[in-house]
């Protein structure tokens, strides 16, 4: 396995510099790790089988990660830390800063912009594992919770308000609907993710049309 396909493996982590300081050797080893974890699951995965898709002594990743919880730690915790943050930050300066002709333009705005992430695939093998610990995990939640930038609610409750004001959205509570936006669109990407369903074009705008009529007033 060349630099360049290491590269490319771990994208939306790269992106980030997330593994910058890691040797070739220790980033096969999270590149399998990724690899294994997102096709059997944490429980089902075993040390054994990483270092034996990374081509590397298992003894290197007790030496460098200390066991299987150490490698996932090493995978999740930059995300919450920092990519998912970044993300937030970048989606709430780009997306929720401008005024949305109407309620669809601006659900199709949030859903289709995270879409894009999943057509890389690794992506939506760190994503899955991501949502898996997300699930599974209260303290990965309140990691979550507490890693939102505080940019996000701000700018979030006024494109909210704003379109109540004007009369495209349901005069609900903003936690309401943006818990409302959450679980549906939260259960499609696990549906995606967790049980292998194809997000197709059609799906997506579905999706949108739904959440769309549900906080229409």
């Amino acid at each position: 396995m060349g630099c360049d396909e290491l590269d490319e493996s771990f994208d939306v982590l790269d992106q980030n510099s997330v593994f910058d300081g890691y040797t070739d050797k220790q980033r096969r080893i999270l590149s399998a790790a990724i690899d294994v974890f997102a096709e059997k699951g944490y429980a089902n995965s075993s040390t054994h089988e990483i270092a034996k898709r990374a081509g590397a002594a298992e003894g290197n990743i007790f030496s460098k990660f200390g066991n299987k919880q150490g490698l996932l730690s090493a995978i999740i915790n930059p995300v919450v830390q920092f990519v998912f943050p970044a993300m937030v930050r970048e989606f709430a300066s780009t997306q929720l800063t401008r005024e949305y002709a109407s309620l669809h333009s601006f659900i199709s705005s949030i859903i289709m912009n995270r879409m894009v992430l999943l057509r890389v695939n690794t992506n939506a093998k760190v994503l899955k594992i991501f949502l898996s610990e997300l699930v599974y995990s209260e303290n990965v939640r309140e990691q979550v919770i507490a890693n939102v930038p505080s940019q996000y609610w701000q700018v979030m409750d006024a494109e909210l308000d704003n379109l109540k004001q004007r009369g495209l959205m349901v005069n609900w509570d903003n936690h309401e609907i943006m818990r409302l936006l959450l679980i549906m669109a939260g259960g499609t990407l696990g549906s995606v993710l967790l049980f292998k369903q194809e997000l197709t074009g059609d799906a997506a705008q579905h999706l949108i049309e739904a959440i769309t009529k549900a906080l229409t007033p």
